[in-house]
């Protein structure tokens, strides 16, 4: 083996295992932030007697119901996220042996119209989007609350009757989460009506914060001690503590094949279909991808008016894995032709959740505590957490951008999201650029 040939070997195989070393799994960021605060920092602290162990069952909670749902929050988002256009892109028509303008425009950015690339005919597309998801459900993710309860030492089934019990754990989150996405797709003609994709993305993810927990306590302030706390002593308690976070893992996504037929066109309007099917080999547990096999089915309708041709996107996307829900899902709009080598592109993008039952639930409801001082008694009732409860994420968003072609094989183009609901882990803004190829 040459000389040179070695040493790429040997670089690649030393960055393999740097990268893999670089950074624990993602998918134990939050189990090791509820465990750290709600276990280990409690019990060293040294809170008196047993007090340190009677947030073990608020941990053991978050663990198997909390963490689960933050998790699938994330890889979900990023494993759904919407593949670019299978279209050409293409403003000029080579079959009289030249390249030739063409009236309509070069097509949709994250739709598809009905038309098909052509027999023999190849695009190769890459992308790249950059997403913070700082949004879920109307609230910001660096204020995402939870509030944890103690151990029901009466084991009367309520709260208070002994006076430790009305001491509460207050944690705040502080996420942040940075998602970039970049997108190799390549497209094949095989007939002049059958197109075959292939998309293979990378996914880089960071998380980050610093997670600040806080007692609420009963006891310290009511009665003179404090029997939970992360420091000091009962009389002279630290009732607050910190845990700072920053994972990061880079590798490939679930790759996608697609296929795309184009039944007419021509015609009233142009009619096809669109399979895509995208294999989970992204990782989970760094939140690479879905787990799971995801299947998406789509019936596309398209229609050229001169320089504007509206489409729309009907489809169903089939989602295995947990907490992932099946989805009804549209694109609705429009790509004009602004001159002989731009393009604008609009559209409204929506995935409608189908199964309640895989809604995403983090520590909804509240718990109500009797809270019994010296002379007197007064009931309360505690939410569990800030963010709003819901049996969807159901998520509708604008997608604007523009195509360039500044030659008859190169379409270059720039896209961003901006959501128009509340469901779901979102981005503010989430910019897209690009370019395509067409051979």
């Amino acid at each position: 083996m040459p000389t040179s040939l070695r040493s790429v070997h040997l670089f690649l195989a030393t960055l393999a295992l740097q990268s893999h070393a670089a950074y624990a799994q993602l998918d134990r960021t939050f189990s090791n932030i509820f465990t750290e605060i709600l276990d280990v920092r409690l019990q060293r602290s040294g809170s008196p007697g047993q007090h340190g162990t009677h947030f073990l069952e608020s941990a053991a909670r978050a663990n198997n119901e909390l963490v689960p749902a933050l998790n699938s929050l994330i890889a979900g988002n990023i494993s759904s996220f919407p593949l670019s256009s299978t279209s050409t892109g293409a403003l000029f028509d080579f079959s009289s042996g030249e390249p030739v303008a063409v009236a309509e425009s070069s097509g949709p950015i994250f739709a598809e119209n009905a038309k098909p690339l052509g027999r023999g005919k190849f695009l190769i597309n890459a992308n790249y989007t950059y997403a913070r998801l700082n949004h879920f459900r109307g609230i910001l993710t660096d204020n995402m609350q939870f509030t944890f309860t103690h151990k029901d030492v009466t084991n009367d089934s309520s709260l208070g009757e002994n006076p430790n019990e009305s001491d509460l754990i207050d944690l705040f989150l502080d996420l942040h989460a940075d998602v970039g996405i970049g997108v190799v797709f390549a497209t094949y003609g095989i007939t002049n009506d059958l197109d075959i994709s292939v998309a293979v993305p990378v996914v880089s993810v960071r998380l980050t914060g610093t997670s600040t927990a806080a007692i609420e306590s009963f006891t310290f302030g009511r009665l003179g001690h404090a029997n939970h706390l992360f420091g000091g002593d009962t009389l002279h308690p630290v009732l607050t503590t910190s845990v700072p976070y920053n994972e990061t893992a880079t590798g490939l996504g679930d790759i996608a094949l697609r296929l795309k037929y184009c039944f007419t066109r021509g015609g009233a309007v142009d009619l096809a279909a669109l399979a895509d099917i995208r294999f989970p080999t992204g990782k989970k547990e760094d939140f690479l991808g879905a787990g799971k096999a995801t299947f998406h089915i789509w019936g596309i309708l398209s229609r050229p008016f001169g320089d504007v041709t509206p489409h729309l996107n009907l489809g169903y996307a089939r989602r295995a894995s947990e907490l992932q829900s099946d989805a009804f899902e549209f694109r609705a709009g429009f790509d004009t032709k602004l001159s002989s080598s731009i393009t604008f592109a609009l559209d409204v993008l929506g995935q409608i959740d189908l199964d309640a039952s895989k809604a995403i639930h983090l520590a909804p409801g509240t718990v109500t505590i009797t809270d019994r001082a010296p002379g007197a008694t007064s009931v309360r009732t505690v939410h569990l957490s800030n963010v709003p409860d819901r049996n969807n994420d159901n998520i509708v968003s604008l997608s604007a951008g523009l195509r360039f072609a500044p030659s008859s094989t190169v379409n270059l183009f720039g896209n961003v999201f901006v959501p128009m609901n509340e469901g779901g882990l979102r981005a503010t803004v989430a910019p897209t650029i690009g370019i395509n190829l067409i051979l």
